[in-house]
């Protein structure tokens, strides 16, 4: 597992910073290499009060700053990433209000595996992307009915190092 800060930023669709969201160290995920923390209770929470509204064609970015310089090994196999964000959407058009849990599959990886690849300590990179489709809000974080698992979030970005 990387070890640095992970940081949730809404975009506009010319890639323009509009909010940062959360900003949350990979220790709070306590995660290892290949696996994910199972206790969704030790997860962090994102609070939906605080997510500003993501329109359609923004884009929710997951960015990470690694802590130390790290470069992938050159023949290793790519390790598995792991997302886990809870949302709100909203269909502006029928008013449909749905809760669902973004997963890695839902996004674009904007940093894949390549061999011999460096991360700079300090150096912020986009790692993950999600474009906000036609005719959708969305908010992070779910309406809280049980505070010791709903809106937690989980962020883990695998690397092979040696």
């Amino acid at each position: 597992m990387q070890v640095g800060t992970y940081r949730l930023v809404h975009r506009d669709n010319n890639d323009n910073t509009l909010a940062e969201i959360a900003e949350i160290r990979s220790e709070q995920f306590g995660g290892v290499l290949g696996t994910p923390q199972a206790d969704i209770q030790r997860w962090p929470s994102i609070k939906k009060s605080l997510s500003p509204v993501i329109e359609e064609d923004d884009k929710l970015v997951i960015m990470f700053k690694p802590s130390t310089t790290l470069t992938e090994h050159s023949t290793a196999a790519a390790a598995a990433n792991t997302v886990m964000i809870p949302v709100t959407i909203k269909n502006k058009r029928s008013g449909v209000v749905y809760e669902k849990t973004l997963a890695v599959s839902d996004f674009t990886d904007r940093r894949a595996y390549a061999n011999s690849q460096v991360w700079t300590a300090g150096v912020w990179y986009d790692i993950f992307s999600l474009t906000l489709g036609a005719q959708l809000q969305m908010k992070i974080g779910h309406t809280v009915l049980d505070v010791r698992t709903d809106s937690k979030c989980y962020i883990q970005k695998d690397s092979t190092t040696s």
